[in-house]
């Protein structure tokens, strides 16, 4: 008979010492480990005290339905009880979720109330740049407005000068007129960039929310395979 020296690490049946493979399950023996060194196994974690996302998520949704029959029957504080309930429900389900993310349920749930949360950032972020742009746009316009009243004024002034010949007057008025007309330049230049800022702020935001796409190496192969 063979001796037996030694067990299988995986169903731990005594197995002989000169074996390769375990008669029992099939695992294999060979180099499995040497002498003195200690084999550890690593259980999945358990949680306790949290409910799993599917059932946290069907207590939720029992419970937003009774709230829904509950108002329909003409109960209103039962429903709106319910309705709290439900919503203590959700955020069970999505707590239990982040401590449990490996099932389906739950990381389709986390997937989509993380791109919901980057797009309601997007949105904020774009009505930020949007309404900082349109109230400095106004402030330049104001500005603008009364730089092209004064520009009639002094355009009028300056025909007045030339009637009379006034030529020391007719030449301080046309200095005065090219100063509104640069700063009238300068005016419109800032609130085109005021915009222009905007514009790249809001795309670099939509950028950074866009879900990446992976290119499969065989198309990036395929491709510079045409240009070259």
């Amino acid at each position: 008979m063979t001796d037996v020296g030694r067990t299988c690490p995986a169903c731990h049946v005594a197995v002989a010492t000169d074996a390769r493979f375990c008669p029992s399950c099939g695992q294999r023996l060979e180099g499995e480990r040497e002498e003195g060194q200690v084999a550890y196994a690593q259980t999945p974690a358990r949680l306790f005290g949290v409910l799993s996302p599917p059932s946290a998520f069907v207590l939720a949704c029992v419970l937003l339905g009774g709230a829904l029959v509950a108002l329909m029957s003409g109960s209103p504080v039962l429903g709106i009880l319910l309705l709290a309930f439900a919503a203590a429900a959700f955020v069970l389900f999505y707590d239990a979720a982040e401590h449990d993310p490996d099932g389906p349920l739950a990381r389709r749930t986390l997937d989509v109330v993380g791109r919901v949360s980057d797009w309601t950032r997007f949105a904020w972020g774009s009505a930020d740049a949007w309404g900082s742009a349109g109230r400095h746009a106004v402030g330049v316009h104001r500005e603008l407005r009364a730089l092209r009243r004064e520009r009639r004024e002094v355009q009028f002034a300056l025909g007045g000068a030339a009637y009379h010949r006034d030529d020391a007057r007719a030449a301080s008025l046309r200095a005065r007129l090219g100063e509104i007309d640069d700063a009238i330049g300068a005016r419109e230049r800032e609130r085109a960039d005021t915009f222009a800022r905007a514009r790249t702020r809001v795309e670099e935001e939509r950028v950074a929310v866009r879900e990446t796409q992976v290119r499969p190496p065989d198309d990036a192969d395929g491709q510079a395979d045409a240009h070259g």
